[in-house]
């Protein structure tokens, strides 16, 4: 038996042998472009798939480099180490690409290279089209034009590239010796439609006295051409670009279509590039310089030449079928060969192993009886572990639900330890050291917080608890207001933040809440991770196809190590030499990305920063009908700002609302015209309002008006909301006044500083206009109960001048009262302070309240203090805590004097008013 099935390998083996010394190896000519998105460099890469498809028995690898030097280095080493025959490059700069060119070159294997040059001249072959010679025919044809006589106006590409310089080169060449032909401006269009659209609005007048307008590509020419047509001008100026290339929206259809004039053709050389690879690697003979020639593109011949791309095209297309079909065919047929092999080789095994199997029967049926015994017993086995993973799965729900509880119980300890820190914080009695403890434990407790909340939210996507509501979110209004809420750390670390949309989105579906999360996440992580000075990029921008958009953010910090770059998303997971973080946050982010039916994907590379990319679908087809939400009656969003305004406000008449029957001013300092006048739709039937975009609006406003109310913004253009808060709160005359700072910035260290300069409230956005009304009510309310309580009321002492007092001297008890309220705790409050407010020597000042008030200054302010400490009795406030408050040095000399005024100790006094 032993010697027959050797046999049978030896057979099949030789039949495998046979099956691969049939098979020839692909050969692989690999390109790497520059950057590939516009329309020149996709007719180069057509040209190329094109020629390639006469050749089945190549393989074509392509990368594009996005315009990135390192990118295309790092490109072009991947490729070489992948093993291919010959390499066709387009650097994107010269200087950069020339070491690794070089290396490629000198490592045997051929490097051929089109449209720009490398500094060293180190390949074998050069494909492009003389840049210079384009701009010398741009000039003669304008000459037989013009008839050697008019004006010429230039669009050049971008400043420094060697195409812009030598086009614009050969163009002054060939025209500087024609007395009658001079350039009447020269603007720079960057390359881009849009660029010269805009550079040429800018220019019009003096573009506008040209009879030629020579642009260095075609879509510069459609910019200009759009340009022109806006302002419509009497005469006709004729568009030259370069490029011609044929299809929708390109040169060739724009000069049929009478949009341009002419075009230089810039043939792309993709063709001629695949030609000499084949022959290089085919040990044919090449050209070394292959300079591709140009022509002038007109009305004459653009037709002519739009109907042989289309016939090319057309051919290509019945190409690609009849090498399918052949492919089809090899492929049946190779199918067909394999199968009579296997039939061949079949029929001898069935020879050889025939003799086998009699003798084999015997031994399988003495054998089958004990695979069954076997069979019964793995069926019991497979039974139990059945049994056994269904006990699993309910001990690790079970598991799941006791996690969940308890961390949610944690939340409960948590508050009770943060809140008795936060009082004992307040306290000034305690020394330096137990206040560094205290912070420390404090610090400990919020850590311990929040990562109880992420733990809770990660166990929640886990069980699917967590259901997406996506809603239409304005993209550019939602990544400013993250951004805003970073900006006093931004501020704090001195690094700089940046973003910009490069897509055509103004809106994207996704859920406002968890989105937030996710991005506000990543510029956490960016800052922790970039030092001072540094720089964070966010950046938007759409796929091809139109159907994905991708948000990045890129930071120029520490970057992140290769070992760990795999597993930055994994629960849990701290990177190398990581001592900070729990390891939860970014698998969080990638769950919600993932519940929006997105990717996250990291790069980065140690000491030059990272990159976060979200891909995420445009559109809100890809979500369930109940994860979608529409817009609540009544309840709005500062996102959308169509819901504030039916028409634009452009009338400065709107930025007072005046109404005499309303006893109650507001003054309203915001910068956004559309939310400054949503709030003035919801409140200006209760109040009179007095609108400001700035801060100094806001100041003359205050002066004129003392409103009793502010409502402002933090962010504004020539200042900040906390200057405005600062100024009123410090001045006397106005300290009494409520302060509300309405703000997108909800970060702790914003709240803190507005609560330390004494605002009233802080309300962030977006807001809900029912609660901002009720605020602002209980506010004004409130303040009216206290200065009925409270306030100094200057009729209580017997002055015989009361009944006879003039505005003056009224306006002056005025602000005497207010600054005596508004210091009556500050226990060193001197005549020499009140006197230094008000302008007047201290002499002045007791002359005048003498007069006025028939008492000396202490007097006044002693009675003030007793009478607030008499109402916070009332209030329920403890004795020991109110003498301080309202400025006694001691409780002795509090009692002293209460008992003094009222015949009673304040202790027999609260007792009274607790009977009662």
């Amino acid at each position: 038996m032993g010697k027959y099935t050797f046999y049978g390998i030896f057979v099949l083996l030789l039949f495998w042998g046979c099956q691969s010394a049939n098979q020839k190896k692909k050969r692989v000519i690999a390109f790497s472009q520059c950057i590939g998105n516009d329309a020149w460099r996709q007719t180069m890469l057509e040209e190329m798939k094109r020629e390639l498809s006469f050749n089945p028995d190549i393989e074509f690898l392509y990368r594009d480099a996005q315009g990135n030097n390192d990118v295309q280095i790092d490109q072009i080493r991947e490729l070489t180490k992948a093993g291919i025959d010959l390499l066709i490059v387009s650097p994107n700069e010269a200087e950069p690409l020339t070491p690794i060119v070089d290396s490629v070159f000198q490592g045997k294997i051929p490097v051929i290279v089109t449209d720009r040059k490398t500094s060293s001249g180190q390949y074998n072959a050069y494909v492009g089209a003389d840049n210079l010679a384009i701009g010398k025919l741009a000039g003669q044809y304008s000459q037989t034009i013009l008839q050697g006589k008019g004006k010429i106006g230039l669009v050049t590409g971008l400043s420094g590239t060697s195409a812009s310089i030598e086009r614009e080169k050969g163009f002054m060449q060939s025209i500087s010796a024609v007395s009658g032909m001079q350039v009447s401006a020269v603007i720079h269009g960057g390359w881009q439609k849009n660029t010269a659209y805009t550079e040429m609005r800018k220019h019009i007048a003096q573009m506008a006295q040209s009879d030629i307008i020579f642009t260095f590509n075609d879509q510069m020419a459609m910019g200009v051409k759009k340009a022109l047509d806006e302002v419509e001008l009497q005469k006709e100026i004729k568009i030259i670009g370069v490029d011609a290339l044929p299809g929708p929206g390109n040169g060739l259809e724009q000069i049929m279509q009478g949009h341009m004039y002419a075009s230089m053709l810039y043939p792309t050389g993709g063709t001629e590039a695949i030609r000499t690879a084949l022959a290089i690697i085919n040990n044919q003979q090449y050209r070394r310089e292959n300079i591709l020639a140009t022509a002038v593109i007109d009305r004459t011949n653009a037709e002519l030449l739009a109907l042989q791309s289309q016939k090319i095209q057309q051919q290509q297309v019945d190409i690609d079928k009849r090498q399918e079909f052949i492919t089809e065919q090899n492929r049946i047929y190779q199918n067909q060969k394999s199968v009579l092999n296997v039939l061949v080789v079949s029929l001898v095994l069935a020879v050889v192993f025939g003799g086998i199997s009699i003798i084999v029967i015997k031994s399988n049926w003495e054998k089958n009886k004990h695979l069954e015994i076997q069979n019964g017993e793995i069926l019991s086995q497979q039974k139990q572990i059945v049994e056994m993973n269904s006990q699993i799965q309910q001990a690790a729900e079970i598991k799941n639900n006791f996690f969940t509880n308890i961390s949610h119980e944690f939340k409960t300890p948590l508050t009770l330890i943060l809140a008795p820190i936060e009082d004992l914080e307040i306290r000034k009695d305690l020394s330096e050291d137990v206040r560094e403890q205290l912070s420390r434990v404090k610090r400990s407790a919020k850590k311990l917080q929040r990562l109880v909340s992420d733990l809770i939210d990660i166990h929640r996507i886990n069980k699917a608890k967590i259901k997406l509501q996506v809603s239409a979110v304005p993209i550019d209004p939602f990544i400013q207001q993250v951004i805003n809420s970073f900006k006093p750390l931004l501020k704090k670390s001195r690094i700089s933040i940046s973003y910009i949309n490069k897509s055509m989105l103004k809106e994207v579906w996704i859920d406002e809440y968890l989105m937030e999360q996710v991005l506000s996440n990543l510029l956490s992580n960016a800052i922790k991770h970039t030092a001072s000075s540094g720089r964070i990029e966010i950046s938007l921008e759409e796929n091809s196809f139109k159907d994905y958009f991708y948000l990045r953010v890129l930071d120029n910090g520490l970057g992140i190590a290769p070992i760990d770059i795999e597993h930055i998303f994994d629960p849990f997971y701290q990177g190398t030499g990581s001592r900070s973080g729990s390891g939860i946050g970014l698998a969080y982010v990638k769950q919600i990305v993932e519940l929006h039916h997105g990717q996250i994907t990291a790069s980065s590379k140690l000491g030059h920063g990272s990159i976060f990319t979200l891909r995420m679908p445009i559109g809100n087809t890809h979500y369930e009908q109940e994860e979608i939400i529409t817009a609540v009656s009544g309840v709005k969003t500062i996102f959308k700002q169509q819901d504030f305004l039916d028409t634009e406000v452009k009338s400065s008449d709107k930025n007072l609302s005046f109404h005499s029957n309303k006893s109650k001013s507001i003054m309203i300092v915001e910068d956004d015209d559309e939310i400054r006048d949503y709030l003035r739709s919801i409140l200006k039937n209760d109040y009179n309002l007095f609108l400001a975009r700035d801060s100094h609006q806001a100041s003359t406003l205050m002066k004129e008006h003392f409103p009793d109310l502010v409502l402002t913004d933090i962010m504004l253009p020539d200042g900040s909301g906390l200057d405005i808060l600062k100024d009123i709160k410090t001045f006397y005359q106005t300290a009494h006044i409520p302060v509300i700072l309405l703000s997108a910035l909800a970060n702790e260290e914003t709240i803190l500083e507005g609560s330390l300069l004494k605002a009233d409230d802080y309300i962030t956005k977006p807001f809900n206009a029912a609660l901002l009304r009720a605020r602002i009510a209980n506010m004004l309310q409130s303040r009216h109960q206290l200065k009925e309580k409270y306030s100094s009321n200057v009729e209580q002492f017997d002055s015989p001048q009361s009944d006879t007092i003039n505005e003056s001297d009224r306006r002056f008890l005025n602000s005497f009262s207010a600054i005596v309220e508004s210091k009556l705790s500050d226990q060193r409050l001197s005549v020499d302070d009140i006197a230094g407010e008000l302008n007047l020597s201290r002499v002045q000042l007791y002359r005048k309240v003498k007069q006025l008030l028939d008492c000396s200054i202490s007097e006044y302010i002693v009675e003030r203090r007793l009478k607030k400490a008499k109402s916070l009795m009332a209030d329920g406030l403890n004795i020991n805590e109110i003498y301080s408050n309202v400025g006694f040095s001691s409780a002795s000399y509090f009692a002293s004097a209460f008992k003094k005024k009222y015949g009673l100790s304040p202790s027999t006094f609260k007792k009274e008013l607790d009977r009662k």
